[in-house]
C-alpha cells in the first residue's frame, strides 16, 4: 500500500500517514473551505488501510501504529472529519494493535488541549497530552 503525504497549506494540515512504518501525523491549520472535499481521500485512505491490515493474512504485521496530532488551529466542519479519521484508528485499536496517540498543543493553549480531551471522549480513545513549548 502506498503511503499518502498531503502538503500543508494556509487552510489545510499537512498529512503523512506512512503505511510501511505505521506512523501517521496530522499538523497545522485546519480551516479548509471544503473540509468534505479534503478529508475525502484521507479518510478513504485510512480505511484502506484498516481494511487491509484487518484482512490480511498475516494482519499483525505491523504491531505498532503511532497517530501524532499536531494542530494549531482546526475549525468545527474539521473536527466532523478529525473525528471520522479516529474512527479508523478506534477499529484499528478495538482489534488488538497496539496504538499510540499523541496529541500535541502549544504550550499555554489550554483550548488546543480541551479540544483533543473533547475528541478522546468522543471516540473513546486514550491520547497523550504532549504540551510543546514556544
Amino acid at each position: 500500500m502506498n503511503n499518502l503525504i498531503l502538503p500543508a497549506t494556509d487552510y489545510t494540515p499537512k498529512i503523512t500517514f506512512m503505511a510501511d512504518t505505521g506512523i501517521f501525523e496530522i499538523s497545522g491549520v485546519s480551516r479548509p473551505e471544503d473540509a468534505a472535499g479534503f478529508y475525502e481521500e484521507p479518510l478513504k485512505w485510512l480505511g484502506d488501510f484498516e481494511n487491509a491490515v484487518l484482512k490480511s493474512e498475516n494482519r499483525y504485521e505491523i504491531q505498532d501504529l503511532s497517530f501524532s496530532i499536531k494542530m494549531s488551529y482546526f475549525n468545527s466542519s474539521s473536527s466532523k472529519y478529525i473525528i471520522q479519521l479516529l474512527r479508523h484508528v478506534k477499529n484499528l485499536n478495538d482489534q488488538g494493535l497496539n496504538i499510540t496517540l499523541d496529541w500535541y498543543y502549544e504550550e499555554g493553549d489550554e483550548k488546543m488541549m480541551e479540544d483533543g480531551e473533547d475528541l478522546a471522549e468522543a471516540v473513546e480513545l486514550e491520547f497523550n497530552y504532549i504540551e510543546m513549548e514556544d
